[in-house]
């Protein structure tokens, strides 16, 4: 979903320029004919969260009196897109795309998310913060068939949380996930499992964080297979 919006990158530099450029590990550097070439590679991490022994204070609201956290509305999904491309315009892939192609990527990855691609949309858990009757944040949790594990609740996927640029390090994502655990606690769930892209330092950081830790066994898409016989 998020990886089909990373497109290969172009730029004229001298040779001493490309040893010189940072490095994405999304991407894979070549140099030709005095042009850097990048190509997507990109790859993801994953973090799993243990709900049963999350201690920091669950939140209804984020340090700010201002942000109140609260389901998300049938209403909402119209303002979402905005907020989540104005959120992620910084970050690979979003950051390489006009504005105009932002905010139809953003539409693409929400819109697949709320019509299940990620699997059901764990409702109580899906969340907004609203900040002076607009949107700051989100997030939503699915319940992806791949992530199933044998129990009978599963094992819910943090698959968005995004905060605006202009409302970011006031622990608005901090008062979503709080709230985001209360409700699966409440719901019988156990584990919350998350997502990141590697090279995304800020969301890596905001994990490890926030509770999650490497999980103890890889996730191997074919290990999953083997086990549901498919």
């Amino acid at each position: 979903m998020i990886d089909d919006w990373f497109s290969a990158i172009e730029l004229p530099l001298t040779w001493k320029q490309f040893w010189q450029l940072p490095q994405n590990p999304a991407y894979k550097y070549e140099y030709s004919d005095g042009h850097a070439l990048l190509s997507p590679r990109p790859k993801s991490g994953r973090a799993l969260l243990d709900l049963q022994a999350f201690t920091r204070p669950f939140a209804d609201a984020a340090r700010d009196e201002e942000v109140v956290v609260r389901p998300l509305q049938e209403a909402d999904w119209t303002e979402l897109p905005e907020l989540f491309a104005a959120a992620f315009h910084r970050v690979q892939p979003f950051a390489s795309l006009t504005e105009d192609t932002r905010l139809k990527a953003a539409e693409n990855c929400l819109g697949e998310t709320r019509a299940g691609a990620e699997g059901p949309l764990v409702g109580e858990a899906c969340l907004v913060a609203v900040c002076d009757d607009e949107l700051a944040g989100a997030s939503l949790v699915t319940l992806p068939p791949r992530f199933a594990i044998s129990n009978a609740v599963g094992l819910p996927h943090l698959t968005w949380i995004f905060v605006g640029p202009f409302l970011a390090r006031r622990g608005i994502g901090t008062a979503l996930l709080d709230a985001a655990v209360a409700a699966l606690l409440r719901l019988g769930y156990a584990s919350l499992a998350s997502t990141f892209l590697i090279g995304n330092e800020s969301s890596m950081l905001w994990h490890w964080q926030a509770g999650f830790k490497l999980p103890e066994q890889p996730w191997s898409l074919r290990a999953i297979r083997r086990d549901a016989g498919a």
